[in-house]
């Protein structure tokens, strides 16, 4: 499915004969044909990406035929439709340029920062003026840093927070604090809202037990610029985007088929005209793969959208 001569926008040649030996000794180990074997690799890393989406979905309560795919890097739009069909997801999403998405979202995702104190002190005994002197020390030490980053003060939003527990227990919630001195009317504030909190969380309060705030944290965020990306013009016809036809091996109501497939040009697609696969997109940064039974539009914010048939 890889194009050895358009991989890299054409600037990087592969050796498919390298590629064909190397799988031949295992199709040979195995008593297989080359093709099959090759196959069978895909196979398992679709089962294996499709596993880990699993641990982080199916095993936390939620539903990935729910959610919507988004295949980046240099390789994920090349087996982004098998692992989605793979746990029911209805699309999956190329972004304008999977293979530096991950570089961008570095550039362009907010910097944070926690700083945390500990307290150990219960309600029964609570110090504001000691809170209060902690939250503000924190929250300079912050300051200094988001302006040695190069960040402008209103750039930056802050946010209070403990980690309260009642005596004896083993965990802590966390819970908002407002902004200003901790007086007694704030930490009354402080304790009801635990008690909400654990209420939410666990169905019940122990009203009699004593709370203990463990740890006191001051959150600042500092907002990055964000990258604009440029809007897909809506271009002419797809043959206008047909770099050319290519024989591609598609598993196809179980049986592996070789199917006359074409390649088409991703910045010459044109927006909202849908086609079905089997079709093989090409970039500079990627190549995504549409199997037969997949429909792609090219949208105009620069995604393409691929619908798997699912």
């Amino acid at each position: 499915r890889l194009q050895p001569g358009n991989f890299l926008g054409g600037e990087m040649s592969l050796d498919a004969g390298a590629a064909r030996e190397a799988v031949s000794e295992l199709a040979e180990s195995l008593g297989m044909s080359v093709e099959a074997a090759a196959d069978g690799v895909l196979t398992i890393i679709n089962s294996n990406m499709a596993n880990a989406i699993r641990s982080r979905t199916v095993q936390k309560g939620h539903d990935p035929r729910e959610f919507s795919l988004v295949a980046f890097g240099g390789a994920g739009p090349l087996h982004g439709v098998d692992v989605a069909r793979d746990l029911g997801i209805p699309e999956v999403i190329i972004p304008p340029y999977p293979g530096i998405t991950s570089a961008a979202g570095l550039l362009t995702t907010d910097l944070k920062y926690d700083a945390i104190r500990t307290e150990f002190q219960v309600s029964s005994n609570a110090d504001g003026e000691r809170l209060t002197r902690d939250f503000e020390t924190m929250q300079v030490g912050l300051v200094d840093q988001f302006k040695a980053d190069g960040l402008e003060a209103g750039a930056v939003t802050y946010q209070r927070s403990g980690d309260l527990r009642y005596v004896g227990q083993g965990y802590e919630l966390r819970v908002p604090v407002a902004d200003g001195p901790v007086d007694d009317a704030s930490l009354a504030n402080i304790f009801k809202a635990f008690e909400n909190i654990h209420t939410a969380e666990y169905g019940h309060v122990f009203e009699d037990n004593p709370i203990e705030i463990v740890n006191i944290r001051v959150t600042g965020v500092g907002q990055m610029p964000k990258i604009e990306l440029p809007t897909q013009s809506p271009g002419g016809k797809l043959d206008d985007a047909l770099l050319e036809e290519a024989q591609c091996y598609f598993r196809l109501d179980g049986e592996q088929q070789i199917m006359a497939t074409p390649l088409y040009e991703r910045d010459k697609l044109p927006v909202d005209q849908t086609f079905k696969g089997p079709a093989i997109v090409l970039q500079k940064d990627t190549t995504t793969v549409i199997p037969p039974g997949a429909k792609a539009t090219a949208q105009a914010g620069g995604n393409l959208l691929i619908e798997t048939g699912t």
